[in-house]
């Protein structure tokens, strides 16, 4: 894991909003109160960047979110409690991303872009692509499908 000074203050205060998540499905439990959103979405973006050294896309770029040292675009992922990703658009690779409850990251998938569409189903009135996780870490394991 990366101890740089940024990524161990940011990984601090996603533990910190986990846990606030956690007190208000304790104190409210009708509310799901699950999911953050775009601010997982750029966590995810940012140890994209830092850790695996992406750069990051410009603003407003289609279908991707980063880019690696050989040019390649890169759709980064990031999951924390859903059974399933959803995307759209187009890239060389797809980086997915699991964070826990205190901010750790675990990869699930990084590798063909095009290996993944093949084994998702799309969804016409979502216009997007949906994988489950278990068939993503299948994937990554070279374990079938």
């Amino acid at each position: 894991m990366d101890d740089s000074v940024d990524v161990k203050a940011i990984r601090h205060i996603m533990q910190t909003l986990f846990s606030l998540q956690k007190a208000l499905q304790d104190l409210a439990p009708e509310y799901n109160w699950a999911g953050l959103g775009n601010l997982l979405g750029d966590y995810g973006e940012f140890l994209a960047v830092k850790v695996y050294k992406l750069e990051k896309a410009p603003r407003g770029s289609a279908g991707f979110d980063a880019t690696n040292d050989k040019g390649q675009t890169v759709q980064v992922k990031t999951n924390h409690s859903a059974k399933m990703i959803g995307y759209r658009g187009e890239a060389d690779l797809m980086l997915v991303l699991h964070i826990d409850s205190v901010g750790n990251w675990e990869e699930i998938y990084y590798g063909d872009f095009q290996k993944i569409k093949e084994n998702s189903n799309y969804s016409s009135r979502d216009n997007k692509h949906t994988i489950t996780i278990s068939k993503l870490k299948k994937i990554a394991n070279n374990t079938g499908i």
